[in-house]
């Protein structure tokens, strides 16, 4: 009979192997299921249900209107997002990692400072930070037509890159606004996370990166896994 020592020792079988192999690959693929279904279906689908619904009120009205709750619940989202797709860098870097990754390039190097004025300015204090002893440097809008009622997500979609580059002001000449559109911003992160669902679906890195922070997420939550 062999001792512990030898027994250990002793190498695995190829039939071994692949039986882990399989078990692996099975648990990662149960994972990833509880994972997407977490992040596409839940998440995902609740804040993009909410938000059109907020976005169909202010388009009814000629003042506008939901601008400032529009923008925080965008911003909180993509927040919650980027979380998934982050490497441990803590909730401002991976907001930033996210947009510098996947979102059109108006947007590099310039998510800091949004994160900084307006996420926060916004979930602490409903109203967007300015710049230090500075007043008017941020401004929330939303883009109306000839006749002031506000531009549905439909026709901003149509010229999508024209409404971005006109409205959202990133870095903005001296003594004027940082301005965020939140019709806008939301459509690009509705086109970056129907991207990354297929994505994910291919990618194993991917998966496995999502499946890591979201069993971070979920301990955070108390959630059982």
């Amino acid at each position: 009979m062999p001792s512990l020592r030898s027994f250990w020792h002793k190498p695995i079988t190829a039939t071994a192997s692949r039986l882990l192999a399989t078990l692996c690959k099975n648990n990662m693929s149960t994972d990833i299921k509880k994972a997407t279904q977490f992040l596409f279906d839940e998440t995902y689908h609740m804040w993009r249900s909410d938000l059109e619904k907020i976005f169909r009120i202010g388009t009814r009205s000629k003042t506008g209107g939901c601008n400032f709750s529009s923008c925080i619940l965008v911003l909180i989202g993509i927040e919650s997002f980027s979380k998934f797709f982050s490497k441990g860098k803590g909730a401002k870097n991976a907001f930033v990692d996210f947009f510098e990754k996947y979102y059109p390039d108006h947007y590099r190097g310039e998510m800091k400072q949004v994160y900084d004025l307006f996420r926060n300015g916004l979930a602490h204090y409903y109203y967007p930070k300015s710049k230090f002893n500075q007043i008017n440097t941020t401004g929330i809008r939303f883009w109306v037509n000839k006749d002031m009622t506000v531009l549905s997500l439909s026709s901003i979609k149509k010229n999508l890159d024209y409404y971005r580059s006109r409205g959202v002001i990133l870095n903005p000449e001296k003594n004027k606004p940082i301005v965020i559109v939140p019709q806008v911003l939301f459509i690009d992160t509705v086109n970056v996370l129907d991207n990354l669902r297929l994505k994910v679906e291919v990618d194993e890195t991917l998966q496995q990166l999502v499946v890591k922070n979201y069993l971070k997420i979920k301990k955070k939550l108390n959630h059982v896994v």
